[in-house]
């Protein structure tokens, strides 16, 4: 735990002097190196957070990469709000909603994410590279994302790259393809990629496997975001720390609590994989009708042909018998009906 000199307003201690770690179910935060000035900040427990323990004033410490710090701190925090982002899901049971904490937290950093090492416009003339240029491509590999990038296009009330990039993602979260979308991104990052992001950026590192992965286990929940009514122009909201960080003052849970909660979870998880597994067979349900009646349509509209050939067929036949009996001096097939009649 960090200990910090609450003397004055000279004593904020700024995150990107630490190391984000997660130990456990908590976030740690582990000082890089001791800073200059009046700042008084105390040494966190680890060093600089080097795997062999460094100190800070080692030369491991001092050579330690900078951008493969910021790609670990972002897997950090992304498995933490992933993980609460989960756990409230199930522990409320309910559809998610954009009021929901740990849901704007979780766009909140997987902007960061996609975000690290983009590259930024070259010159006044220079193309600048946006996510949501990168996010277009999609529909093209896929026509499941065609539906949400055309819907987007003809939103009213965003007006930026950064919005519509910020509405596909939400979009892609509720129809629970956002993993597939990041799997697809990550399959081509040796050829599409490097186009967007500048070396050592995340999606081009390992570290983005692990955000895929984080990604896959958001399946579970279920979101209702209105995009329409969000104001996604406007620059994103922060991350309040303290839902993350240790606090040793909590209480522990009773182990008759946590049996509780892990029985209503259960519960929770069985009840939403009947419900997946009975949609699944209603959609199968579906595609097998909607597949009869293209059928009977395709096999209607033939004997509908079939039909008007015969009329034709037919037509022509009288036409020639009439004919026959004209040259012969005999009443056509008309006029003898008439004759019959009478």
């Amino acid at each position: 735990m960090v200990v910090v000199d609450m003397a004055g307003a000279e004593d904020t201690i700024y995150l990107c002097n630490f190391r984000v770690s997660v130990d456990g179910d908590w976030l740690c935060l582990k000082e890089l190196a001791e800073g200059g000035g009046n700042t008084h900040k105390s040494q966190a427990d680890g060093g600089c957070g080097s795997a062999d323990g460094s100190s800070p004033g080692s030369p491991l410490c001092s050579e330690r990469d900078p951008v493969s710090i910021e790609r670990s701190n972002l897997v950090n925090i992304s498995k933490l709000v992933v993980k609460e982002l989960i756990e409230s899901s199930l522990k409320f049971g309910r559809m998610l909603d954009s009021d929901s904490v740990p849901l704007q937290h979780f766009f909140i950093v997987l902007e960061h994410v996609l975000r690290h090492g983009l590259k930024p416009k070259r010159g006044i003339l220079g193309p600048k590279k946006e996510l949501w240029d990168l996010f277009q491509m999609v529909e093209k590999w896929t026509y499941e994302a065609q539906d949400i990038t055309a819907s987007i296009r003809d939103l009213p009330t965003v007006k930026t790259h950064i919005g519509r990039a910020r509405a596909w993602l939400r979009l892609a979260l509720m129809q629970k393809k956002l993993a597939d979308y990041f799997r697809m991104f990550i399959e081509r990052r040796d050829d599409l990629l490097p186009e967007f992001y500048e070396p050592g950026a995340l999606m081009l590192a390992d570290e983005a496997i692990v955000i895929m992965g984080l990604l896959v286990g958001l399946n579970v929940i279920d979101c209702n975001l209105c995009v329409k009514e969000e104001d996604l122009d406007s620059q994103m909201g922060v991350i309040d720390f303290s839902l993350y960080l240790r606090n040793s003052a909590a209480e522990m849970a009773s182990p008759e609590e946590v049996h509780q909660e892990q029985s209503d979870m259960t519960t929770v998880l069985d009840q939403k994989n009947y419900i997946e597994e009975l949609n699944r067979h209603l959609n199968a349900t579906v595609t097998n009708l909607q597949a009869k009646l293209e059928t009977l349509t395709t096999t209607n509209a033939l004997m509908k042909e079939d039909l008007a050939i015969a009329k034709n067929t037919i037509q022509h036949l009288q036409d020639e018998n009439d004919k026959l009996r004209k040259d012969r001096g005999m009443p056509t097939q008309i006029q003898q009906d008439q004759l019959d009649k009478e």
